[in-house]
């Protein structure tokens, strides 16, 4: 590739990356952020940054691969639609991990509503084993017996 073209193909590709990281970024802080306002978009950095390595890292291959698509204009085209489409890919799985990660928060949430809204789900204020002789404290109960052949005995 000429180096007017594979400057151009580099510029380009990389305003690209750029431009699609922030909009990327910026939404799925927006997307993490829960209803309640508490801010948990601190996923969305590490996701969009192993987005943009990924990204560079395609563009630097394409740069470099297939040194016959070089010296015209229809080259540097077709150069930008392949990188264009496996952006799109690139793209499309940084969407499915922040979808993931959302929905695991959607559902640790449910659960801790659903623990805290259970009427046994206080801890116990008292143990549950037998104390120490001498020791003051509250026996535990046993089940009742079921009829006169159970294992407990008094």
């Amino acid at each position: 590739m000429p180096d007017n073209d594979l400057t151009g193909f580099l510029l380009i590709g990389l305003v690209i990356v750029l431009a699609d990281g922030q909009v990327l970024y910026r939404g799925a802080r927006r997307y993490l952020t829960g209803p309640d306002g508490d801010r948990t978009g601190s996923m969305a950095w590490p996701v969009v940054t192993v987005f943009h390595l990924v990204a560079f890292g395609v563009l630097a291959l394409l740069s470099v691969v297939g040194p016959q698509w070089s010296g015209s204009a229809a080259a540097l085209v077709g150069r930008l639609g392949v990188f264009l489409l496996l952006l799109a890919v690139v793209h499309v799985l940084t969407l499915a991990v922040l979808a993931r990660g959302r929905q695991d928060r959607i559902v640790e949430a449910r659960f801790q509503e659903r623990e805290a809204e259970r009427p046994g789900a206080e801890p116990l204020a008292e143990p549950t084993v037998a104390p120490v002789p001498g020791q003051e404290g509250r026996h535990p109960e046993v089940s009742p017996d079921l009829g006169h052949h159970g294992p407990y005995r008094a």
